[in-house]
């Protein structure tokens, strides 16, 4: 038989396993600590991520309300539109055939708009003797029910590129144009019924 020697001494056992009991119970307690202080920054950032959500929902709440309340102004606008376009709608190549037709050797029509029961125009004309027979042509044209004339101007007409590098020289044979705007206002039956009278 072999005898059983120990040559540790029984009292040093004891301290080494109280030793790993003691780091043991450390490291819970840090990790327990550690654990608390997360739970506790957890808690936090809900509470605070709580609020921010009650705000988002409040704000997206007001926008939802933004967006009807816009699209119904919307919608009574678009059928505004509508009812308008449908009111004013009526052909507009007949009368500026008919305002071409009319128009003089040596005029030109520089821009018109379309309105609702008138059409503005702005023409340019030589003389003004050429101005008043284009407004007896139009009182005379059966598309139109009045013509009034808004304005009349002069200008100058351009020069060329030869004229401006010679800016010295004086041309006595150029004679100022006249520049009118008129107000024509239309015959809605004659123009609906496609230039024949109902």
């Amino acid at each position: 038989m072999v005898p059983e020697i120990n040559l540790l001494p029984k009292i040093e056992r004891k301290q080494s396993s109280n030793v790993v009991l003691i780091l043991a119970f450390v490291l819970f307690g840090i990790l327990v600590l550690f654990l608390s202080m997360q739970l506790f920054s957890l808690k936090k950032d809900i509470s605070v991520l709580s609020s921010e959500e009650t705000q988002l929902v409040g704000q997206r709440d007001v926008l939802v309300a933004q967006v009807s309340a816009s699209a119904q102004k919307e919608q009574g606008t678009l059928a505004s539109s509508v009812t308008f376009v449908e009111s004013i709608s009526y052909p507009v190549s007949p009368l500026i055939d008919e305002v071409h037709r009319l128009l003089l050797e040596n005029t030109y029509l520089r821009d018109y708009q379309f309105g609702e029961k008138a059409v503005d125009l702005v023409v340019d004309f030589e003389t003004m003797n050429d101005l008043s027979l284009f407004v007896e042509n139009l009182l005379n044209s059966t598309y139109f029910t009045d013509v009034q004339v808004q304005s009349i101007s002069t200008f100058e007409p351009s020069l060329t590129t030869e004229d401006t590098a010679d800016s010295t020289k004086t041309d006595f044979d150029v004679q100022s144009r006249y520049s009118a705007t008129f107000t024509l206002i239309m015959d809605q039956a004659y123009l609906s019924a496609g230039g024949a009278r109902p």
